[in-house]
């Protein structure tokens, strides 16, 4: 696997590569050291290479600088269940802008009563704001649960101009 960077006013992330697509994004950090510990931890040893995923890295600084863009890459779940990769595919199916529910998303994958089942695996989606999983709060409005660091998702709901409780 390789990474790229990428670099925000937040600090620097990360897309990792495999030989199957996209198979990781990393939220921007506060330093290099730890960008890598992420890298290493979530991913294993990872090559740079600074000439993969040019298209990809420039739409990730376009949509975090608040333009509406369209993410339409190749991506690699890796060891992901038959069920997780359904609900990854039908949170890819929700437009920039727009939210669902957990109980929404889960009646979207076919199973109504598993919004807790499609909670667990949004906490496993390997490539965040590609595969959008902010866009799912809990029924009451609030943000309900998040496995990026602490704030991010409200920080991209707004970029989207979704008001959260």
């Amino acid at each position: 696997m390789w990474f790229n960077t990428y670099a925000t006013e937040w600090g620097t992330g990360a897309i990792i590569m495999s030989d199957n697509g996209l198979a990781g994004l990393i939220f921007p950090q506060q330093s290099e050291e730890a960008l890598e510990q992420e890298i290493e931890r979530k991913f294993g040893a990872c090559a740079y290479d600074e000439t993969i995923g040019d298209d990809l890295i420039s739409t990730i600084g376009r949509y975090l600088s608040g333009e509406p863009v369209q993410f339409a890459y190749q991506v690699d779940y890796g060891n992901a269940t038959e069920f997780e990769r359904t609900v990854y595919n039908n949170l890819k199916a929700i437009p920039y802008g727009k939210m669902t529910t957990y109980a929404g998303l889960a009646s979207l994958c076919g199973r109504p009563k598993a919004a807790r089942a499609v909670g667990n695996a949004m906490a496993k989606n390997p490539v965040p704001i590609v595969v959008p999983c902010h866009r799912v709060l809990k029924s009451d409005g609030s943000v309900g649960g998040w496995s990026g660091k602490r704030g991010w998702k409200e920080r991209l709901l707004s970029l989207e101009g979704i008001g959260v409780e």
